[in-house]
């Protein structure tokens, strides 16, 4: 009995739909490592053999993947250019989160982008220790410092929770919207 006989037109086109977004997901994810693609990574492939062993570095359950987002847009907005990379990869792999969704996480401050979003993360920063009391330091260089970490901080959570949300609504709704292969065979 072929399946797509017994099946509504009103589930095809579901099943069309969610095999479209799927496709635009893969293509999304397609330049971040993957259990295949983990090799071609210069310092992530000295660690292939071991990622590729632990499947939570894999999942997109909802727990993994809102640890990932947290960890990875604090990470990313953190001023630590040239390791971010490898502390996620050290996170994700400690913290058991998504290790494609962390990495994917970090290419929001790249070479091109980092330019704009540290100065705003310096700004951001300032206001919020401005709010909360505290003073400036001693140094000007500190004061930078602190300012772009606390900025980078609170704006990292903030975008996460953002994703996070949104991830949780789309991951409820596709579950919702599962088709039942054992309910449509019976029929």
């Amino acid at each position: 009995m072929n399946v797509l006989e017994t099946e509504p037109a009103y589930d095809r086109e579901i099943r069309a739909q969610r095999h479209v977004r799927i496709r635009r997901a893969k293509q999304f994810l397609r330049p971040l490592p993957r259990k295949a693609t983990l090799h071609r990574w210069p310092i992530l492939k000295r660690f292939a053999d071991t990622a590729r062993k632990r499947p939570y570095l894999w999942s997109f359950r909802t727990r993994e993947v809102s640890i990932s987002l947290y960890l990875g847009f604090v990470i990313a907005f953190l001023p630590i250019v040239g390791i971010q990379f490898i502390l996620a990869f050290a996170a994700a792999w400690t913290l058991r989160a998504n290790l494609p969704v962390i990495m994917g996480t970090q290419l929001v401050t790249n070479l091109a982008t980092m330019w704009a979003i540290y100065p705003a993360l310096n700004i951001f920063g300032k206001q919020i220790l401005d709010l909360l009391g505290f003073g400036n330091t001693e140094s000007s260089f500190g004061q930078v410092a602190v300012s772009t970490v606390v900025g980078g901080v609170s704006a990292g959570i903030a975008i996460a929770l953002i994703f996070d949300v949104v991830y949780r609504i789309a991951f409820s709704r596709a579950k919702k919207s599962q088709i039942n292969l054992k309910r449509i065979l019976k029929k």
